[in-house]
């Protein structure tokens, strides 16, 4: 959905030192639009990526043909633009806004152009500044309160802070074998909990994009570190609660309808565009300790992962409500680590155990949520 393309916008409204909104078409509030809940996660590279335009389609379906707007940090750019160009008669008007601290996020103009869109879209960019500007702010209340009638989407940065727990480092992220091999390793401590965005369909769910891409000297991927994210999110916070955890690769977009049933869009693992939905073990990891390798084996049974390779027009099915009470068209895998990096069994998209369902009475019951 990112443009690259240089753009004019059509109307520049309002302009501060902390924040911008322009106006790139339509007019805000010239239809009586009637929005239903929608939720678009997407992995962070989707410019020109097959799924990617019916994916925004189903999107926009969801907005009642309203107003889109884009949010962002540290400048507007062209996704508004790119919104006009190729779907201007499925909105009524796009723009973008950018909130760049706490006193923008806290000022009621920002507060009312939120509440007047009907589909917001939160940009790539740098989730730690998202959260040092929009946490605890009427910006943050309004996305809350657009989630439960209107459509809201992320990418990259965008998408890892719409879960309840989330990871936005301070400065270069965490690779996968630091967090392996260290679980409380520096760099994890942008992790945090319930403090940021409440959303109905990611309670108790940590988020991570990118995941086929490569990163530090080894190239290393991010499936080892949203594992182990996850067994962060499964100790840091109350026990008694379920953990889990959505990853989508760079090219798969993840669209979550008001029943809150999942699928994915996007070109399948050829193209990088998969998505692994994840369930804890309902017991704590082995060994999870600082300056110590991770250890979450329970028999290589620690972590059951859906995976769902994306389709053009939208495969597979996940529960997001009950999650994974209902899972079709995708496999079931197995997570685990024997003991940090070198010990875990899932790298580069492959899987050392994979079924086809999940074994008979391994389902519990907590809370409404459906917990292995």
């Amino acid at each position: 959905m990112l443009s690259s393309i240089a753009i004019t916008f059509a109307s520049l409204l309002t302009s501060s030192a902390s924040f911008d909104y322009e106006l790139a078409c339509g007019t805000v509030n010239s239809t009586s639009a009637q929005s239903q809940p929608a939720l678009l996660l997407i992995g962070g590279d989707e410019a020109g990526r097959v799924g990617e335009v019916e994916a925004t389609e189903w999107f926009l379906a969801s907005g009642g043909g309203g107003d889109y707007l884009v949010l962002r940090a540290d400048g507007v750019g062209g996704q508004a633009q790119w919104i006009c160009d190729n779907f201007s008669a499925q909105v009524s008007s796009a723009a973008e806004l950018s909130v760049d601290s706490m006193t923008a996020a806290n000022d009621p103009q920002v507060e009312s152009l939120l509440a007047e869109a009907e589909m917001v879209f939160i940009a790539g960019g740098d989730q730690s500044l998202y959260r040092q500007a929009w946490r605890d702010t009427l910006l943050s209340q309004a996305l809350e309160a657009h989630a439960i009638s209107g459509a809201i989407a992320g990418t990259s940065a965008g998408m890892a802070i719409l879960g309840s727990s989330y990871y936005a480092p301070a400065t270069s992220g965490v690779l996968s074998s630091e967090l392996l091999n260290n679980p409380y390793h520096p760099l994890s401590q942008g992790l945090s909990h319930d403090d940021f965005l409440s959303l109905p369909w990611t309670a108790n769910v940590i988020t991570d994009t990118h995941l086929d891409r490569q990163h530090g000297p080894d190239d290393q991927n991010r499936y080892g570190r949203l594992f182990a994210l996850l067994a962060r999110t499964w100790q840091d916070r109350d026990s008694a609660r379920p953990a889990h955890a959505i990853g989508a690769e760079e090219g798969a977009f993840v669209a979550v309808d008001q029943t809150g049933m999942a699928r994915v869009f996007g070109n399948g693992a050829a193209a990088g565009a998969v998505a692994y939905f994840l369930i804890a073990h309902r017991t704590p990891p082995e060994q999870q300790t600082a300056s110590l390798p991770l250890i979450w084996d329970k028999q290589h049974l620690a972590v059951k992962a859906y995976r769902i390779d994306g389709s053009v027009n939208g495969s597979g099915q996940f529960d997001l409500i009950n999650f994974g009470a209902t899972a079709s068209g995708g496999q079931w895998m197995d997570w685990w680590t024997s003991g940090g990096a070198a010990g875990f069994n899932f790298t580069g998209g492959q899987c050392a155990s994979c079924g086809s369902a999940l074994p008979p009475g391994e389902l519990i019951h907590i809370d409404g949520f459906e917990v292995w």
